[in-house]
């Protein structure tokens, strides 16, 4: 198992087993590493000697934390807003690559639940023509005593290709599965989006992915 470190970034906006890199959100420099827990030695005949006031202790938790599956690839993220951008391999048959994207915009997050849900419903169009927002199955859990709400919608893929890019995917058969998580350092918002096959294919790994923080 090999470890990554992602950086702090501040501006808004389907299964064999496999091993698992962990991915963890730096510590600030000041506490990046741990010094030598120290005591000093009472002098002869004195009190019981006292901890040095120098002890060091472990450095406080600033993000949640997520493993990722060897088999997906971490990219470099393409705005600041997006702490982890993941490609996930196709499955045989699918003609793309699917993303899985993680979120933070800190405490604040970007809005009420409603308006997540109303962002990726935007994201698709429905060959009935009926309206997506109807179409997203909700649902909620917990992880690790945190709240999770999670989204799955599936139709045709009108989602831009890059932010601000102005160029939109026109993809019938894509599903996303989606997951708010709720934590002490605000809301992360993870998306997995790509063809239907390959994201049912990878289903177990997202699922795997959110209970990850728990840890």
């Amino acid at each position: 198992m090999r470890r990554l470190t992602a950086l702090l970034l501040v501006v808004a906006c389907g299964c064999k087993e496999s091993q698992e890199v962990s991915i963890e959100a730096a510590a600030p420099e000041s506490a990046a590493s741990e010094a030598p827990t120290g005591r000093v030695e009472a002098p002869s005949g004195s009190a019981t000697a006292k901890p040095a006031e120098s002890e060091a202790r472990p450095a406080p938790k600033t993000e949640l934390t997520f493993r990722v599956p060897d088999e997906w690839e971490a990219l470099v993220p393409k705005v600041p807003l997006r702490k982890f951008e993941l490609r996930v391999p196709r499955v045989e048959g699918d003609t793309q690559d699917a993303e899985l994207l993680v979120l933070h915009r800190g405490p604040v997050g970007m809005g009420p639940l409603e308006a997540q849900w109303t962002r990726w419903s935007q994201q698709f169009t429905q060959p009935d023509g009926s309206n997506s927002r109807e179409r997203l199955k909700l649902s909620n859990s917990k992880i690790g005593g945190r709240a999770v709400n999670e989204a799955e919608l599936e139709g045709t893929c009108v989602a831009e290709k890059g932010p601000e890019s102005g160029e939109r995917w026109n993809e019938p058969g894509w599903k996303l599965l989606g997951a708010v998580i709720e934590s002490e350092f605000g809301p992360y918002y993870v998306r997995l989006l790509g063809p239907k096959a390959t994201v049912e294919a990878n289903a177990a790994r997202f699922r795997a992915f959110l209970e990850s923080t728990a840890q």
